[in-house]
């Protein structure tokens, strides 16, 4: 066996196994309150409707505050002690949710759990991209992905499950909210022994195999390879369209799937004459079937590395899965179910690939954390929407027409991104000698250029 396989197979087995764990602990954390309104949350907490879609948006409300000067912080700190701090605090809080007893109390529960989850996906995004390869982002960011649907399915299984537990002395969603907040403890103490901080200083490489990781990083970034650190590069990224362009992206994405994914135990409640324990159960197929979707599509996008092409598939998937939802009869439950499973795989298939394009393209270690703490906040942003459009119960014609106008506007959008990139790939291609040192001098700081170098080129 090469040295570089086992490197890559060592990078793997050290990188991945906690940062999939803490994405099912966060999954865990994130939709247990769609389940806990099947278990009595709303009869409980005198909750209305309307109050309840507040509890589903409120927890994205801290993501807008913190993702960019906790990324910033990440950025500056040990990923090792930070990761460890933000798993243990989702066990404590999600557990004590338990304790809420009203709508203004579970309220806040929600905001304070969002706050303490609001970084981890661009954390774990940009942490991700210190130990790997441009065309190899995908797949591992996919892996995350299938742990996450994974943990969508389990949800519903282990809800079906706590659904039967006597409920004397606790009832059912504050059961649900103790035994999904319990394993995050465990996680953390496991996580601080095992997280490595970077490349440079991992132990589990040999002196050879630590040489071979970093030299194969830097030749894939090339000429915008850079981790230093300043202001100034932070000031780039922020005025910078291209930070902006996927944080709309993004947050167009999070108004449907993030709509879909915490309505989907309430759509599926709807579609037939069912108990609210058969609707958590049934939970589960959709998201087995992402998991397929989302394997398959990463695959592919980093063989051929492709970004565009993929992404809008899965759009146009989606949107044949809402028709089916909508337009087949509503005596035929069974159609509507499996058009169900095809629409959440749709929309958690893009996922990976969707990181994978904007990480690709923002250069430079500060440049990419930054980068990844703006695409977020705007991302976050959609997730609240997202959990206000399914307001029209059983069937959410109107939800599911919302989530359709925002699929297609974004589908466009990416057309045009990759449209835009290509032509600015071509226009460096052509550069001369002259015309590439004109544009290096525009920056005074090595650090500011990143993916604006001439000889990088955008992945598509």
């Amino acid at each position: 066996m090469s040295t570089r396989i086992m490197v890559s197979r060592k990078v793997d087995l050290h990188v991945m196994p906690v940062l999939l764990l803490a994405e099912l602990v966060a999954r865990y954390g994130h939709l247990v309150v769609s389940n806990a309104k099947l278990g009595g949350l709303l009869e409980d907490l005198s909750m209305t409707e309307g109050q309840y879609r507040w509890c589903l948006s409120a927890y994205y409300f801290a993501f807008v505050i913190l993702n960019i000067p906790i990324t910033i912080l990440f950025r500056r700190w040990r990923p090792s002690l930070f990761l460890t701090i933000l798993i243990f605090s989702w066990g404590v809080l999600g557990m004590s949710t338990a304790a809420a007893t009203d709508f203004p109390g579970f309220l806040i529960c929600r905001i304070i759990m969002g706050a303490s989850e609001a970084v981890y996906s661009p954390v774990q995004k940009y942490y991700i991209s210190l130990w790997y390869k441009r065309n190899e982002l995908a797949q591992r960011v996919g892996y995350t992905a299938v742990v996450t649907t994974l943990g969508g399915a389990s949800v519903g299984l282990i809800a079906f499950g706590v659904s039967h537990i006597p409920t004397n002395s606790l009832n059912t969603w504050q059961w649900m909210c103790l035994i999904f907040g319990s394993p995050a403890i465990v996680l953390a103490v496991y996580a601080f022994f095992q997280i490595p901080d970077k490349p440079e200083t991992a132990k589990f490489l040999k002196e050879e195999e630590r040489e071979l990781e970093i030299k194969r990083l830097k030749i894939d970034q090339g000429a915008a390879h850079d981790h230093s650190w300043s202001w100034s590069q932070v000031r780039t990224v922020l005025t910078d369209w291209k930070a902006y362009y996927f944080a709309v992206l993004y947050c167009l994405t999070g108004i449907s799937g993030s709509g879909v994914k915490l309505a989907l135990p309430s759509i599926i409640d709807g579609m037939g004459d069912w108990q609210p324990d058969v609707s958590q159960a049934l939970t589960t197929p959709p998201y087995v079937l992402a998991c397929v979707f989302i394997l398959v599509s990463s695959y592919y996008s980093d063989r051929v590395f492709e970004r565009a092409y993929f992404l809008l598939l899965a759009n146009a998937i989606a949107v044949v899965a809402f028709f089916m939802i909508m337009f087949i009869p509503n005596q035929h439950v069974w159609p509507r179910y499996i058009g169900t499973c095809i629409l959440v795989a749709s929309t958690r298939m893009d996922n990976s690939i969707r990181s994978a394009w904007y990480t690709s393209n923002f250069s430079g270690l500060t440049r990419r954390a930054v980068a990844s703490g703006v695409i977020y906040t705007i991302h976050a942003i959609g997730n609240a929407l997202g959990g206000q459009i399914y307001f029209d119960p059983p069937n959410y014609r109107k939800g599911h027409t919302i989530a359709i106008c925002v699929v297609v506007l974004q589908s466009f959008m990416i057309l045009a991104l990759r449209i835009i990139l290509k032509r600015i790939n071509k226009r460096r291609d052509a550069m001369t000698v002259e015309e590439k040192e004109r544009e290096l001098a525009k920056y005074t700081d090595p650090g500011q250029i990143g993916d604006r170098h001439p000889d990088f080129r955008y992945a598509l």
